[in-house]
């Protein structure tokens, strides 16, 4: 059985309560306040669907009490009626400026008091309905935003997350001079597929954790770019920093997982390096791009080895192996 609408009425003359509850208990819970002061009192306490404000006080007016109500971001919609005892029709747009949702005039007939709830009450079911829309349509938006910038299988940034994140920091260290470091890892001898067995899975999403747990926390960022391709963006490291870093994860990762020979996992990593102070770099797309040349040379001079990079030029430096 459906819980009857709870109706709060603010009413300054007592006279008026019996009325109201021989027309209308029947079908509301009705609840009753003389003293106007303690309507928000009241209003917090019992929580009710609608308020019926009919008074007249020196010290609150019912559109002062309309518009603390609508006014409260963290309040339930409530229904509000406001019975004006004014003659003139001024009243009516500052009551709608207040928020309120239907006003009566002060000779009303109970008829019409009885219409004004039920349409009150078809309002804040409609309002509900938007607002348990709009908070599906949020969360579906936020899971969807979440899952466009982040990897499925390690649960860290995605090749978009990187995309974005090093455009933002990059345009940092060039506006502050500061440096700027990315290495771009990858496993050593893995042949692409499109779809990842469980072992796979759970080999790719343990590297992934590995090299999450390896760098600064809330102020690096590591991800997997593609397939078993991995990323780190340094902010403020300088290049020493930044093989330290690769070369920490490279021992890292060697230790999650050996084979029936004994052979141990290996990595190569490609380091780009920024100077804010040079200016090495013009554009975000040319830095990455320099971490994937150093990753490429450091899996084509044998794997299982860093190359680092700080500058964008063709010519690849001497290498620098384990």
């Amino acid at each position: 059985m459906a819980t009857q609408p709870h109706i709060l009425f603010v009413i300054d003359n007592a006279k008026d309560e019996k009325a109201l509850r021989e027309a209308l208990g029947s079908n509301y819970i009705l609840e009753f306040c003389h003293d106007p002061d303690s309507t928000l009192d009241v209003l917090a306490s019992s929580k009710p669907n609608v308020v019926v404000l009919n008074f007249q006080a020196d010290l609150v007016s019912p559109l002062a009490i309309a518009h603390v109500m609508r006014n409260d971001p963290q309040a339930d919609y409530v229904g509000l009626i406001y019975i004006s005892h004014q003659e003139a029709n001024e009243w009516l747009e500052r009551a709608v400026m207040a928020g309120v949702d239907v006003c009566l005039p002060e000779n009303r007939t109970m008829l019409q008091t009885t219409t004004a709830i039920e349409s009150v009450l078809r309002l804040c079911a409609a309002k509900l309905e938007v607002q348990q829309m709009n908070a599906k349509m949020h969360s579906a938006y936020e899971r969807l935003k979440s899952l466009s910038f982040t990897d499925d299988v390690t649960g860290f940034g995605n090749q978009l997350f990187l995309s974005n994140q090093l455009r933002v920091e990059f345009k940092r260290a060039q506006r502050y001079q500061k440096h700027l470091a990315l290495l771009i890892v990858r496993l050593d001898g893995y042949k692409p597929s499109d779809i990842l067995s469980p072992m796979q899975e759970t080999l790719i999403s343990r590297i992934g954790q590995t090299i999450g747990s390896s760098v600064r926390f809330e102020i690096d960022f590591s991800g997997r770019s593609r397939e078993a391709e991995f990323f780190v963006i340094l902010p403020e490291t300088e290049l020493d920093g930044a093989i330290s870093v690769a070369e920490r994860v490279r021992k890292k990762i060697a230790k999650l997982h050996s084979n029936s020979k004994n052979e141990q996992l290996a990595t190569s990593v490609g380091v780009a390096h920024f100077d804010g102070d040079r200016g090495n770099f013009e554009t975000f797309e040319e830095f990455m791009n320099t971490a994937i040349v150093a990753v490429k040379a450091a899996q084509e001079h044998g794997g299982d080895q860093y190359w680092a990079l700080d500058t964008s030029a063709e010519e690849i430096p001497e290498e620098r192996s384990a």
